[in-house]
């Protein structure tokens, strides 16, 4: 994640809607990937964009319509007639608003999915609109009768279909997220998590384009012809499920070449934003190339040894407890390579 400045130079972050120190009002521009300060009137947000280089005095934007509901979207928008931005209008259903406990989870939901969209921006990759696309993506946030008894559904897992990714609501709350990680014997398990894992499923499908990136995919992770829903079945049956910790990035991993391909496209995800993070701090001095594959899995390694560190010196556990072994790194840079790939074509 970039650092971002107010203009009274204060240090702002990626949710705020407004400065703590001057109280100016912020807007996170989402096509020029940066935040600006400025007034928000009845009408629009006037940026102040003095400073910024090529830039006039003051520009216009438009926020979010859910700016002022319980998300708090501080996203500009590029229409008018109060529509919603990028991320907002890709969530299809929300939980209900009426349950005292759903508005802070929509929330949460909400600032980790605009996260996750930061992402994916940064990196050039394409958010179809399923409005308007089919098998556009699209985001379900359900409840099941764990959570609320009044609703017809009594499990909702979280998952990809087609486009449409569904996330239980209730992983929002961090008493159940912690004991879902117990039960399931993760090492990490959050909401951040969950997103970049699914949207692994979602570009499966657009960034595998032929047949030679297909066969490399197979000889990486695994056919994934192999029966999806008995892969599971057996995974689950175990006590304990049994893999080798050199071929997987996670035990869930092993469950099927799919599932290896999301969970390892996740981790990329964690080290793009993390590793940008800590350049933007001053913990590195990574700077990005084309094609240096070795060096940011170099510099990777690296960082996530002092974030460990460090959080050792204050009793925790490590904030990255996984091993990347040769071979997850060659299924790390085969995802690097199709990002790389798909992102030249559009450009």
């Amino acid at each position: 994640m970039k650092r971002f400045y107010c203009q009274c130079e204060q240090e702002i972050f990626i949710n705020n809607a407004f400065c703590e120190k001057c109280g100016r009002d912020l807007i996170y521009d989402s096509q020029a990937q940066t935040m600006w300060s400025g007034v928000l009137t009845d009408k629009a947000f006037v940026a102040d964009c003095s400073g910024h280089k090529d830039q006039q005095i003051q520009m216009i934007l438009h926020p979010c319509s859910n700016r002022n509901t319980a998300a708090r979207c501080n996203w500009s928008v590029s229409c008018t007639d109060g529509c919603q931005c990028l991320s907002c209008k890709s969530t299809r259903t929300i939980p209900d608003q009426s349950m005292p406990r759903n508005p802070q989870r929509w929330l949460i939901l909400e600032r980790a999915k605009r996260q996750l969209f930061v992402t994916l921006l940064n990196l050039n990759l394409p958010i179809e609109d399923f409005h308007t696309k089919e098998n556009g993506l699209a985001f379900d946030f359900l409840e099941d009768k764990r959570s609320n008894p009044n609703v017809a559904i009594e499990h909702v897992l979280t998952g990809h279909n087609n486009g449409v990714i569904t996330i239980n609501a209730a992983e929002a709350d961090e008493g159940f997220l912690h004991t879902m990680k117990e039960e399931m014997g993760e090492p990490y398990r959050t909401i951040l998590g969950h997103f970049r894992h699914e949207i692994g499923h979602y570009y499966w499908d657009i960034v595998i384009q032929n047949d030679a990136q297909l066969n490399q995919f197979r000889e990486l992770f695994g056919d994934e012809r192999i029966d999806y829903k008995e892969a599971l079945e057996r995974y689950y049956q175990q006590d304990k499920p049994k893999f080798k910790s050199s071929q997987y990035i996670t035990p869930y991993a092993s469950s099927h070449p799919h599932e290896d391909w999301a969970e390892t496209w996740a981790h990329y995800l964690h080290i793009v934003d993390t590793l940008e993070t800590a350049v933007s701090y001053g913990l590195s001095t990574y700077e990005p190339k084309i094609n240096d594959f070795d060096d940011w899995y170099s510099e990777w390694a690296r960082v996530a040894q002092v974030m460990n560190a460090l959080n050792r010196s204050m009793g925790l556990s490590d904030a990255y407890p996984f091993i990347l072994t040769e071979i997850v790194r060659n299924k790390l840079q085969f995802i690097d390579s199709l990002i790389d790939n798909f992102a030249n074509k559009l450009n």
